[in-house]
């Protein structure tokens, strides 16, 4: 099960506001099949109770997801943002962060989300990874990194994926 796929690859786009975002990018998924129309809804309304911008120091993310039961197929779609769009930080919901990079999750098993936020929290911290993401030349390029950097992350297998 390949994790990424190219038409969730969202390179160097703007976005009017975090809901735009998030609509645009859940859209995508429903139009791959990757999960049910009404994640696009789900995501956007769990953003707005739990927010997901994370202040990693540098190159500000957010992770946005939704319930494993609005999901067909496990995948990530990330965003690189040509202007920094606002989402409220998860630690501190009164607070404003300026994301670069985000990060949606759709995981198709329950409890699957833990692992793959544990796992991602690894990648979010680096913060050179995360701007050799926003510097990617080309679609190719920025698929290259992720794939590289999510080539042992699962999202609802239960197993490591490996590598080609």
């Amino acid at each position: 099960m390949a994790l990424l796929d190219r038409n969730l690859i969202h390179r160097n786009v703007t976005f009017s506001d975090s809901d735009n975002a998030l609509k645009m990018m859940a859209e995508a998924m429903v139009a791959q099949h990757f999960v049910k129309p009404s994640f696009v809804e789900a995501v956007i309304n769990r953003e707005h109770q739990f927010p997901t911008g994370l202040p990693t120091g540098g190159i500000t993310v957010a992770i946005p997801h939704a319930d494993w039961t609005n999901v067909h197929k496990g995948t990530i779609s990330v965003a690189t943002l040509k202007n920094p769009v606002a989402f409220k930080n998860m630690g501190d919901p009164d607070e404003t962060l300026n994301v670069r990079l985000i990060f949606m999750l759709a995981v198709d098993e329950p409890h699957a989300e833990v692992k793959l936020l544990q796992d991602l929290m690894g990648i979010v911290q680096n913060q050179a990874a995360l701007q050799g993401l926003l510097d990617a030349k080309d679609d190719d390029s920025l698929y290259n990194r992720l794939e590289s950097m999510f080539r042992d992350v699962t999202v609802g297998t239960g197993k490591k994926e490996s590598s080609k």
